[in-house]
């Protein structure tokens, strides 16, 4: 690609010295002086051209009416510009060149083959190499859209690199491109092979008919890699194992599967002085071992001792797809109280599940001996004695405190809450009491029923001296007239006492909403 340089450019008149910049109206009689009415090509192939269709005369509106068709004659012969009727208009050529090569004992050449297209619309060419499979060749775009210059108009002499001939230069035509002849392309002797259907008829329409297509002569080393092409051996071994790594694969035996999924064999073992647990698995044959942990053990617990896999007979293992399927542990190698090596540990089989030992009896006629492991320790339970309740906050969370070293909120009863979100059940009480300013008081217990809390409020009365509002803040409280449990909803019955909080309260009466509610859910 030369730049766009004085001196680089194709057309460029080395005579010319003066660059000055000209007034855009001289430069355009300059182009409409030197245009070239472009050839008028006669294509085989060209798209149905639609009419537009006009609408009838009461229809139409006056510029409809009378600008509809501008020009004489029918419309569909109008003039058309080459960048409209040469649009996507190109000849495809095949062809090939040899190129040398050096310092290989495989060949001396290699043969190249190429794509060449020709647009109709501005005479650009563009080559594409076939691409091959490891190669080793930037292969590709050869060649990228331009006019290619013939090579009689190219002169050896660097310092005047074109010669022009009557002013102009001379680019390649599809009338030079000939199947069996040789173009050069910036050196490159390019031997045109073959040619498409379209490009055949395109140039038996202009009086050029094309030569039946060569064959492409064939390289040595494109010989040699076909003469001891070795077919491909498919390791199906292999494969698997690497798909099943990146977590696919497929059953082998899918009646296995579908009979025994989720049926695993549990083997009690031991290893080192340590208990282990061997999980069997039935569906696939692979086998995982998971090491016992108890309290105060004194060993960091991790998920597996071994992943789930299959467990190959033999601690040497040189080729994951050399191994074939009998080199693997199956239900009938395992024996009572035998040893199973596991990649060179050994494990010692004590026992199993009633499940494993139901599987052998009927299956092998092997009786294992269900259990193998003595009971591990049980955590010492001395009774602990709470400190009493120091009134500050909660006692749930007081409570807390003693359980955990760092504290967490007490669980709440998620779905109690929902299902009675919004039931307040309210009733009207007095204080049980001879005393003459507390006869007269009456106050509002509401019983929450989302969370089994109350709240009470002194209703207002005149001329009493006492001021309304808020009596005992909203929270649970215990009743100690019944083995100081929390209040319940069955607590509160009218003409029945109550005492909250040392204090003695009668109820009266309730809201209607309180007497439905409980004449439908306490009966």
């Amino acid at each position: 690609v030369f730049p766009k340089q004085p001196g680089y450019a194709i057309n460029h008149d080395p005579s010319k010295v003066d660059f000055k910049k000209v007034s855009s109206m001289v430069l355009q009689r300059v182009n409409n002086g030197e245009y070239k009415v472009k050839k008028d090509y006669t294509l085989p192939r060209t798209s149905n051209y639609e009419v537009p269709k006009v609408r009838s005369e009461p229809s139409l509106s006056y510029s409809q009416s009378t600008l509809v068709n501008h020009f004489t004659g029918n419309l569909s012969e109008q003039f058309q510009p080459d960048w409209v009727k040469l649009d996507k208009q190109v000849l495809r050529y095949f062809g090939y060149f040899k190129e040398s090569v050096d310092e290989s004992k495989l060949e001396h050449s290699r043969i190249r083959q190429l794509t060449i297209f020709y647009y109709l619309v501005d005479d650009t060419l563009e080559i594409t190499e076939f691409k091959e499979l490891n190669s080793g060749i930037p292969q590709g775009t050869f060649l990228k859209r331009s006019k290619v210059m013939k090579s009689e108009t190219v002169n050896n002499n660097t310092n005047d690199l074109f010669r022009f001939q009557g002013g102009k230069s001379q680019y390649y035509s599809f009338g030079d491109i000939i199947v069996g002849s040789n173009i050069n392309i910036y050196g490159k002797y390019v031997t045109i092979s073959d040619c498409d259907a379209y490009t055949r008829e395109f140039c038996l329409a202009h009086g050029l008919e094309q030569p039946e297509a060569l064959p492409v002569p064939e390289d040595n080393y494109h010989y040699l890699k076909t003469l001891a092409k070795i077919p491909p051996k498919k390791d199906s071994l292999m494969k698997d194992w690497l798909e099943h790594g990146q977590g696919g694969g497929k059953v082998k035996n899918q009646k296995q599967f579908l009979e025994n999924d989720r049926r695993v064999l549990k083997f009690n073992a031991s290893h080192d002085s340590l208990k282990y647990v061997i999980n069997y698995y039935l569906a696939d044959d692979t086998v995982e071992i998971k090491e016992l942990f108890f309290h105060n053990s004194g060993r960091k617990k991790f998920p597996l001792f071994l992943n789930r896999n299959k467990l190959p007979k033999k601690f040497s293992v040189s080729q994951p797809g050399e191994v074939i399927e009998s080199d693997y542990v199956t239900p009938v190698d395992i024996e009572p109280f035998m040893t199973l090596w596991a990649f060179n540990r050994p494990f010692r089989i004590l026992g199993c599940d009633k499940f494993t030992h139901d599987y052998y009896l009927e299956k092998y006629q092997k009786k294992f001996p269900i259990g193998g492991f003595e009971d591990a320790p049980t955590k010492d339970k001395s009774t602990y004695e709470y400190p009493p309740y120091n009134g500050f906050g909660n006692e749930q969370d007081s409570l807390g405190n003693c359980n955990r070293l760092i504290s967490k909120p007490p669980k709440k009863d998620y779905f109690k809450y929902i299902d009675n979100d919004k039931i307040i059940l309210r009733f009207l009480a007095k204080f049980n009491t001879n005393v003459p300013e507390d006869k007269d008081r009456r106050l509002l217990i509401s019983f929450f029923m989302a969370d089994d809390t109350i709240q009470i409020y002194e209703m207002n009365n005149r001329n009493s001296g006492i001021w309304e509002g808020k009596f005992l803040e909203r929270g649970k409280y215990k009743n100690v007239e019944n083995e100081t449990k929390y209040f319940t909803i069955s607590d509160f019955q009218i003409n029945k006492s109550i005492k909250i909080n040392t204090f003695s309260l009668s109820i009266l009466d309730a809201d209607d909403f309180t007497k439905r509610w409980m004449n439908e859910n306490m009966q």
